[in-house]
């Protein structure tokens, strides 16, 4: 049996685009799940397309939620983390459903906004920022 690997992502800012329509389209279909993962979906996209652009690690969950405190940190708007702490609430409605229709068009509402947060923070932090610390006891040095 031969296996083939999937075609590898445009690029982790489409990706993120394409997640956004999709997790809008499945909310209308009525299946919460799959537009509760696909918010979700975008949103880490987004951080990593950010992250590959500055050379971060952006490999494991840990490494996305330092993203976007570094982020929040780095332009002072605290909306980026609390949003991403709000799209992590997705992520976990994916496996336990117990958001509503109505909580989940909030939530998709939320990532647009922290969508067009990432973006305007790019914006703002330059060519090249420093790294995020990925050591997360208090007082440890970015690398």
């Amino acid at each position: 049996m031969v296996t083939t690997q999937p075609a590898p992502i445009e690029s982790h800012d489409v990706h993120s685009e394409r997640l956004m329509r999709h997790a809008w389209e499945r909310l209308d279909q009525g299946d919460r799940l799959q537009a509760s993962e696909k918010c979700w979906g975008a949103v880490v996209h987004a951080l990593k397309a950010i992250a590959r652009r500055y050379g971060w690690r952006h490999r494991t969950h840990i490494h996305n939620n330092m993203i976007a405190a570094h982020l929040s940190e780095l332009t002072g708007d605290t909306q980026i983390y609390l949003l991403y702490e709000a799209m992590q609430a997705m992520h976990v409605n994916y496996y336990d459903d117990t958001k509503t229709e109505q909580e989940i068009r909030f939530n998709l509402h939320g990532a647009a906004d922290l969508l067009r947060r990432l973006a305007a923070a790019e914006q703002r932090i330059g060519a090249s920022p420093p790294a995020p610390s990925y050591d997360r006891r208090p007082g440890a040095r970015s690398g």
